[in-house]
């Protein structure tokens, strides 16, 4: 889940309660890339933490708040958010949001295996918009205003603006020319 992903990269530049991870979320607006809750940050935590991938830092006991549980990233974990990144760009294509996550922290990949990454999602992208190309050329028997007709064109126009999404994504990536701001974002954030 990209939920994983993001919680070890915050967790790679500051050490952090699961709540805050949904403050963060929430300020940037990144909460629409995936249904967030308390429940699945925690989950989250849990599972990472079972996994060996974070750790209780501090635990803050204060007598007007409940106890409070700091995580910190482990060595594990860290090598761990590339193999996150991985896993997010394999998903399926047609839920291109999913991908976005994983571009947040894609300086934590080796250019060369992010790049081949994007070029095999461009690809299956492309291979869905070719059989929706197909398959609107062989529906005779709908006729142009029909629903199943206007579904199929609209899929072929967001197929064709992701496939040159991507490309365009690959060729500034090749370039240079992305700055991964997510890690200032962490820190201004974490830092007030």
């Amino acid at each position: 889940m990209s939920l994983k992903l993001v919680i070890l990269g915050v967790l790679d530049h500051h050490k952090v309660h699961p709540y805050d991870i949904k403050r963060f979320l929430k300020h940037y607006k990144w909460d629409y890339l995936f249904q967030i809750s308390d429940a699945k940050i925690y989950y989250a935590f849990e599972s990472l933490e079972k996994g060996g991938f974070v750790k209780v830092s501090e635990v803050v006991e204060n007598e007007k708040t409940p106890t409070k549980t700091i995580y910190a990233i482990t060595e594990t974990g860290r090598a761990q958010i590339e193999k996150e990144l991985e896993k997010v760009f394999k998903k399926d294509v047609l839920s291109y949001k999913v991908i976005y996550p994983a571009l947040l922290f894609f300086n934590y990949a080796k250019k060369e295996k992010l790049l081949q990454l994007l070029d095999t999602r461009c690809q299956k992208v492309k291979k869905e918009l070719t059989r929706s190309i197909e398959q609107a050329e062989q529906s005779n028997e709908n006729p142009s205003e029909s629903i199943t007709s206007l579904i199929i064109q609209n899929a072929i126009k967001h197929l064709t603006i992701e496939v040159e999404w991507l490309m365009d994504l690959q060729h500034k990536i090749q370039k240079d020319e992305l700055q991964p701001q997510v890690s200032y974002e962490i820190e201004h954030f974490f830092s007030n």
